[in-house]
């Protein structure tokens, strides 16, 4: 059996053998024995899906840094996925040519962006960056190309 599918296997008899633990319990009140086998089985589940990355990183794998441009650009947008959340981005756009990274998109202050492209840099195969992210205007500014806001009388 494959080592990520072993320790996903025994994560899952782990949570069996805690339920059945509380439904063993004839002192238990029903609520609490379903919230506790709600919670065992979501951490169950959590840690099942995080199996095959403990053990890559156990197994000290490390990504193939030569590949093709569009999987770079998904391995990229994969791993901006979580810090888009964090820094409040709304989407960052990625293109990759010959291991370079094109980025494109607003972000809500310059360390925003600073954070992306150190990000964006870790990646296993980027060899390099040209941003074009953009911190938002602030409240009264305007882009050049728009014209401010006139009210008519």
């Amino acid at each position: 059996m494959d080592p990520t599918r072993r320790v996903a296997r025994i994560a899952e008899m782990a949570g069996g053998v805690a339920m059945m633990a509380l439904g063993a319990a004839p002192h238990a009140p029903a609520r609490m024995v379903r919230d506790v086998a709600a919670r065992v089985g979501a951490e169950t589940h959590s840690f099942a899906t995080r199996a095959p990355g403990i053990v890559y990183h156990l197994a000290r794998r490390h990504p193939d840094p030569d590949v093709a441009d569009d999987v770079l650009a998904d391995r990229i947008r994969s791993s901006l996925g979580r810090l888009e959340r964090h820094l409040d981005v709304p989407h960052v756009h990625v293109m990759v040519t010959n291991h370079v990274v094109l980025l494109h998109g607003d972000v809500p202050s310059r360390s925003s962006a600073i954070a992306i492209e150190r990000a964006v840099l870790g990646v296993s195969g980027v060899e390099g960056i040209e941003s074009h992210l953009h911190p938002q205007l602030e409240r009264g500014d305007t882009r050049p190309s728009e014209s401010p806001r006139r009210l008519s009388a």
